[in-house]
């Protein structure tokens, strides 16, 4: 049988990415032929790894079927003027101050290649497999960025947010971070929970395969060392407020 890898919310989380994409290789070994990753948004983001991940992920590119869209803070970094030579345009957004901090620091570790990678991410997804029609966004198909979806909600919840894209057969999220897979009557709504960003305790690395053939998920879960993501958040004097996060999933 075949799969898509369905990855979502990285978060600039380099030490979770490694460990996902670790344990998607085994998958392969153990029989699992994984034919395409899907990358649902907020590759980069609150942890203090952006080069890092935009860098693994155009390895990933050149050597497998990869589809990239952008995610709320991807959003964020392509909205700069691409002649601008600082970041200070992030300072008059409302968004937290320790979120702005971090967003700068992105910004220039970036630089001009790896913000340019971010702007050429497209906004939503839209692919085959097989007969099946595959919708993605990071929020919700009629609020791309600011849409916020809700784990664990009454079937005509998920019914309300894929009728405006009922013609496709999935509906991949990537803003609860938490994993759903739900069956309406236009079709199924799956997030594939969150790579990189806790949404809460004990957070494990959280992705999705997708089996082509029946549209059934199955979510897989891997350990990651979040004392090396602290350890680089003091090394680069971020915001204390992240390593609350990081353990935590909130401030």
């Amino acid at each position: 049988m075949a799969y898509v890898a369905a990855l979502a919310n990285i978060n600039g989380n380099f030490p979770a990415l490694i460990k996902a994409l670790e344990r998607i290789e085994e998958l392969r070994e153990e029989g699992y032929d994984v034919e395409k990753y899907y990358i649902l948004g907020n590759i980069i983001g609150i942890f203090p790894y952006p080069k890092e991940v935009v860098g693994s992920l155009r390895s990933l590119m050149r050597n497998n079927s990869v589809k990239i869209i952008r995610g709320e803070y991807d959003q964020i970094i392509a909205m700069s003027d691409p002649h601008a030579e600082g970041s200070d345009y992030i300072d008059r957004l409302s968004i937290p101050e320790y979120v702005k901090k971090t967003l700068k620091y992105t910004w220039d570790k970036l630089g001009h290649e790896g913000r340019e990678f971010i702007r050429d991410l497209p906004i939503y997804l839209v692919d085959k497999l097989g007969k099946n029609g595959i919708f993605g966004v990071y929020g919700s198909p009629l609020n791309p960025f600011e849409g916020k979806i809700l784990p664990e909600q009454p079937t005509p919840y998920y019914e309300a947010l894929m009728r405006p894209v009922k013609e496709y057969e999935i509906l991949l999220v990537s803003s609860p971070k938490y994993p759903v897979n739900a069956m309406t009557r236009y079709g199924r709504v799956i997030c594939p929970g969150s790579v990189g960003f806790p949404p809460g305790r004990e957070h494990k690395a959280t992705f999705a395969l997708i089996d082509t053939g029946t549209l059934h998920a199955k979510f897989i879960e891997v350990d990651y060392d979040k004392r090396l993501i602290e350890e680089r958040i003091k090394k680069e004097n971020l915001p204390a407020e992240l390593i609350k996060v990081l353990y935590h999933g909130r401030v």
